[in-house]
């Protein structure tokens, strides 16, 4: 079954509200758009691997260009340390890792 974006969003934000404890009021505004686009990301990694238009090093890269993308963002519009939102973010995608490495067949979450 293909991953989805909604589903894998909403287990990256009930992840994310534990990661940032004591911070989530004040940035979830910032980061749930943030986390949609990952989850979106992931989506279309999934269908591009599936469709044999990239490897695993191209969707591992693709990925990693989101990810720093969204630490930027969550980092420039809450002044919170850049470390902190790296293990916060971590944290979040291993709530999505199984799924989203079993539907790409290879572990494009392991490791991040």
């Amino acid at each position: 079954m293909p991953l989805e974006t909604g589903s894998l969003a909403k287990t990256m934000v009930g992840a994310a509200e534990g990661a940032f404890a004591g911070s989530w009021q004040n940035i979830k505004d910032y980061t749930v758009p943030e986390l949609e686009k990952i989850a979106s990301t992931i989506v279309s990694i999934e269908a591009n691997v599936a469709a044999g238009n990239y490897t695993e090093d191209v969707a591992k890269l693709i990925l990693r260009m989101q990810l720093r993308a969204t630490q930027s963002v969550i980092v420039a519009t809450t002044g919170l340390l850049l470390l902190h939102v790296e293990q916060a973010l971590n944290q979040i995608l291993s709530a999505i890792a199984g799924v989203v490495n079993k539907a790409l067949g290879f572990p494009l979450l392991a490791g991040i």
